[in-house]
């Protein structure tokens, strides 16, 4: 199980360690605005980076409860820039159809997202304290946080199959934009889940810790890492936006495919 899991942590830093600067790249070429969903990848990418470092970290030194302490909460964290990212970028799309009303949806959601990060670090903080009271505070905390975030997705869910409804009026360039977080999506559900099935039920195989590798590689790791690929790529292969965000004045400089 040990080695597996170590196995598994080379493995994800190798890639993300090439995804970073992909992702950064992205960000560079369509700005550093939170609005915009880019941005959040290269986040996403460097907390994948330090958790898979962590895990190696472990490996080696089992006995420093610190690294495993925020091995638990970065790998919780990772949640919060998918579901950042997929907003931002639905907010572009929609800014390209002028739909102002879910545009600012999309944008609210920022502010329970953040109450899922602030509750999901307190309560994995909390999670190692030695006091049977503290460390079922945090149990209860951490749940509360990937409620909140699966509440976010299911509003990212229904704000797609809104966007689905004005597809004739959304260019070309943006609709693989809206496609790309469509396919997104199911993977994103899926890590959900594993966060869900991990924090609430007590089963040896959906546990961070001494819990079944395979699980974790086919139900959380797997999905990041194909979520990750597939917004870097549309990235890379999307038009820019030159100028004021707004929704009447978006220009757009093309870029061949």
């Amino acid at each position: 199980m040990a080695n597996e899991t170590y196995a598994i942590n080379i493995a994800e830093l190798v890639v993300y360690v090439i995804l970073f600067p992909l992702a950064t790249v992205v960000a560079f070429r369509h700005g550093f605005k939170k609005s915009s969903g880019w941005v959040y990848l290269g986040i996403f990418t460097a907390i994948r980076i330090a958790s898979s470092a962590l895990g190696i970290a472990n490996y080696h030194n089992p006995t420093n409860q610190s690294n495993l302490v925020w091995y638990s909460i970065l790998s919780g964290l990772a949640i919060s820039p998918l579901l950042l990212a997929s907003k931002g970028l639905l907010s572009r799309v929609n800014e390209s159809c002028q739909s102002n009303l879910r545009i600012r949806i999309i944008r609210a959601l920022s502010i329970p997202n953040l109450l899922a990060l602030v509750l999901s670090i307190v309560g994995g903080t909390r999670l190692d304290s030695s006091n049977t009271s503290t460390q079922s505070q945090g149990k209860h905390l951490t749940q509360a946080g990937i409620i909140i975030f699966l509440v976010i997705f299911v509003l990212i869910c229904a704000i797609t199959i809104l966007t689905w409804t004005s597809i004739g009026s959304i260019p070309g360039g943006e609709q693989r934009i809206f496609f790309a977080v469509l396919l997104a999506l199911p993977f994103i559900f899926v890590r959900i889940l594993y966060s869900i099935l991990t924090d609430f039920l007590d089963n040896s195989t959906f546990r961070l810790f001494n819990g079944s590798a395979m699980v974790h590689l086919w139900m959380a790791i797997i999905e990041e890492i194909i979520v990750a690929i597939v917004y870097i790529a549309v990235g890379l292969t999307t038009s820019s936006v030159k100028g004021d965000r707004g929704p009447k004045q978006l220009q757009y400089q093309m870029v061949p495919v």
